[in-house]
């Protein structure tokens, strides 16, 4: 049974083009001595699964051995040991003493399949096998581990940063990493080094995003803008929607979108019914794109026009869909057909909370109780629908919407505000106008006067919609805003957020950043997978982790100067930390404030002034 499975396996995987070398017929003829399980990109991603793979063609080419990788097919893009099980058996049948496993994607699988496969050395890189619902380290009998330093990868970086010129620098870092808070200390030790090697005041900001001492506010506010009628130089015309939005007072040439009110129970929507409110001017100039349709067109013509909705008695059975937001009595019900299908869409969540799930009256109707906005199946009976939330792991994006002056706040309220996490689509309203005024334009601010980085479809309507950005670039942002000319991401899940600021600011500007070779990136501090898995490859040791540093070659930096007085001075720095000469301390318990306290009270630099940002009712102490 099992050599069958292993047949369709090659078939489909052959097919899938999955292997390095097609010829599916003759592969279980062919011995492999050495097979990489990529994390299912290709061997030429630029990134780890190239640099693990180049590391092995080269060993096998020096040591007479045969190499190959296998592209696994996911499951809905992630990586299972159930998947990954099926490479490794078709590996270990196929003859292969190595397996490589890159990253930390793998170290559940390391810790499930190695043990079933005792004669197979697996080699997992830059992670240490553990269970899924345990981070503790396992350390398993035929699995040798690979770590990089990520002390000294930041050590790297700081003193690049400095070298270059860069005297007033950013850490971005991740509070619940140890790595990052390593990066982070390796990063200010290295600044230090060489700031005080050229004598030159140096600044350095660290901010851990996650921190739960941060006070950094990433709420902001948009608000619709009005203004007077009697102050516009083209001429302006009203239009009034009768049971529907849309109302308001345009210029000539405008194009409003016009939408009818959801149909009250029993009945759906019929037509419009439109009027020529200026003398003179027929009811049909009332240019509209569709009468029959509830959502429509309206080119704003020479005339003020009143435009109403109209409804007829439904031809079918109805059942009513109530929506609910969790602890509120305000709902909204459609009115949908018996054997239908019909959209819902949750809520905006409150403040510092996001949707969890959808709890509903009748069991089975809802495609994906997890999805906030999903599909009902409605056959015979109503269905209420109740959206619940939960406080978010992280901050939320707070967005506020406000009405300004002109609106009319006593009857109606701008709509939109709630809390968002990125890539959120945000639907944003404003109020009527009050007699007098018209809608102008949306404006947006942080807590902090700086433009937000959104980007509305259309600033200048008054009902319209914007993708939520990335927040977390707000506190790069304001790094770059307080003279920042360079920061550094090592070891922060949320590294793209210092891309994105510096795309909103000025391209001059640099970020370091480490890991796989980044090149958008001023320099990368590169964990060189090809050398580490060589090292492993010659010299194998089960149940051990080894570590990859300067004296392996295992980490190095992608730019280091244009002078190359620079570049020997580093060549020489990176000797010393090889040789132990140079040897910066740790953070301990992943803590960046912990780190910067320690590192003022030993009065560890004379030149280099490390301030902890967003650390609310805590300074750290200046000797």
């Amino acid at each position: 049974m099992k050599k069958f499975i292993s047949v369709l396996m090659c078939i489909a995987l052959a097919a899938c083009s999955v292997f390095a070398m097609a010829g599916c017929t003759k592969q279980q003829e062919l011995k492999y001595d050495i097979v990489l399980i990529t994390d299912g990109s290709g061997i030429n991603d630029g990134g780890y699964n190239e640099s693990a793979w180049n590391g092995i063609d080269e060993y096998a080419g020096s040591n007479n051995m045969t190499c190959r990788y296998y592209q696994p097919v996911l499951d809905n893009g992630e990586i299972t040991s159930e998947n990954i099980e099926k490479y490794v058996d078709l590996a270990v049948k196929n003859g292969a003493q190595f397996i490589v496993l890159p990253g930390e994607k793998f170290a559940v699988c390391a810790y499930e399949i190695a043990p079933s496969y005792p004669d197979a050395k697996f080699v997992l890189l830059d992670a240490i096998p553990h269970s899924a619902d345990d981070n503790t380290d396992r350390f398993i009998s035929n699995v040798m581990s690979v770590s990089f330093d990520s002390l000294q990868s930041g050590f790297l970086a700081g003193y690049v940063a400095v070298m270059n010129g860069n005297t007033k620098l950013g850490y971005f870092g991740q509070y619940l990493s140890d790595d990052s808070a390593n990066y982070g200390a390796g990063f200010v030790q290295g600044a230090s080094y060489a700031a005080d090697s050229l004598n030159v005041p140096v600044v350095l900001d660290w901010a851990d995003y996650d921190s739960p001492l941060l006070d950094y506010n990433y709420s902001f506010n948009i608000k619709a803008c009005y203004e007077k009628i009697s102050d516009q130089k083209e001429k302006t015309f009203k239009v009034n929607v009768v049971d529907g939005i849309g109302s308001g007072t345009y210029t000539e040439g405008s194009n409003v979108t016009i939408t009818a009110a959801p149909a009250p129970q029993g009945k759906v929507f019929d037509k419009w019914e439109v009027k020529s409110n200026t003398e003179g001017v027929k009811d049909s100039k009332v240019n509209i794109s569709s009468k029959s349709k509830p959502s429509m067109n309206l080119l704003v013509e020479k005339c003020d026009c009143t435009i109403t909705a109209t409804y007829k008695d439904a031809d079918f059975k109805q059942y009513a869909v109530v929506v609910a937001k969790e602890g509120e009595s305000i709902s909204n019900t459609i009115y949908a057909a018996e054997n239908s299908q019909c959209d819902i869409k949750a809520p905006v969540a409150d403040e510092n909370k996001i949707f969890d799930h959808w709890e509903s009256s009748v069991a089975d109707v809802v495609e994906d109780v997890n999805a906030a906005q999903t599909k009902v199946n409605v056959t015979n009976q109503d269905i209420t629908l109740t959206a619940v939330y939960k406080l978010s792991d992280t901050p939320t994006f707070n967005v506020t919407v406000e009405t300004g002056e002109g609106g009319d706040t006593a009857n109606y309220a701008s709509t939109g505000s709630g809390s968002y996490m990125a890539g959120d689509i945000v639907e944003i309203a404003a109020a009527v106008p009050l007699d007098g005024y018209m809608f102008s334009h949306w404006e947006n601010t942080d807590a902090y006067g700086e433009g937000t980085g959104i980007a509305m479809e259309n600033e200048y309507y008054w009902n319209t919609s914007f993708e939520m950005v990335d927040r977390y670039a707000a506190i790069c942002e304001s790094m770059y805003n307080d003279g920042a000319t360079a920061i550094f991401t090592g070891g922060n899940d949320k590294s793209d957020s210092a891309f994105t600021a510096k795309g909103n600011f000025d391209y001059n500007l640099n970020v370091i950043d480490a890991g796989a070779q980044n090149s958008n990136a001023y320099s990368t501090i590169v964990k060189n997978y090809g050398e580490a898995v060589k090292d492993c490859l010659a010299d194998f040791k089960g149940g051990t982790v080894t570590a990859s540093n300067c004296k392996t070659d295992g980490i190095y930096a992608t730019f280091v100067s244009d002078d190359d007085d620079v570049k020997a001075e580093y060549d020489a720095v990176y000797k010393a930390l090889a040789d132990g000469k140079l040897t910066p301390f740790r953070a301990e318990g992943g803590a960046g404030y912990d780190f910067c306290k320690a590192f003022v009270e030993r009065n560890a630099s004379k030149c280099l002034t490390l301030n902890g940002w967003f650390l609310e009712g805590i300074s750290i102490p200046q000797n």
